[in-house]
């Protein structure tokens, strides 16, 4: 005894096989070829490997470039508009395997928090603002064993012009107050918290 629900199933291979033949057919008629190519998953790439080529170029005459000003660079050369997180994305990624193994696990530890669990999260962050010059971080595109070329070197004035350490939080409830500090440790910390957050 064959059950309706093997008639349909049988029926539906039935109509994808004719479909493809109607299509090789339509094929053959327009263009004289009877090639179906598959398209593939996902979506295309954006730049193709001639762009990628310039993109590199511009790397090896610009390693401190960022990555907006390669994204105009390319632009202005081939026409096609790309983004930031493109030119990032074709450079591969800053994450190793060590911090995507770290962000994975918090990710799991945390999936199943409630909406009262992420309310009483204080999330903080300290950093230096300098004057003259950065922090001391500055994005080099290089080769593996470029490192310390001279095109791969940021040049530094000695002492600078000064910097300044700020603290700064934020939470469901909003963005804290940012604080002027002189450095951070453990006893500063609970300060902070104690007189500045309510």
């Amino acid at each position: 005894m064959i059950y309706l629900r093997e008639i349909s199933q049988n029926l539906r291979k039935e109509i994808i096989s004719l479909h493809k033949k109607v299509k090789v057919i339509q094929k053959f008629r327009k263009d004289g070829s009877a090639t179906i190519l598959q398209r593939r998953p996902g979506r295309p790439q954006k730049l193709i490997s001639q762009q990628e080529r310039l993109l590199m170029k511009r790397i090896e005459e610009n390693p401190h470039g960022s990555s907006l000003q390669l994204a105009k660079a390319v632009e202005s050369q081939t026409g096609v508009t790309i983004s930031r997180d493109t030119i990032r994305r074709t450079l591969k990624p800053l994450l190793k395997s060590i911090h995507k193994k770290a962000h994975l696990e918090f990710a799991r530890a945390h999936a199943e928090k409630d909406e009262d669990y992420w309310d009483s999260i204080l999330w903080s962050d300290e950093t230096k603002i300098t004057v003259f010059g950065t922090n001391g971080f500055k994005t080099v595109w290089c080769h593996k064993g470029e490192d310390f070329k001279g095109k791969c070197m940021v040049p530094t004035v000695k002492h600078g012009s000064g910097s300044v350490l700020m603290w700064g939080c934020m939470s469901a409830a909003g963005v804290g107050e940012l604080h002027f500090i002189d450095g951070m440790n453990s006893t500063m910390y609970c300060s902070i918290l104690k007189d500045k957050i309510r």
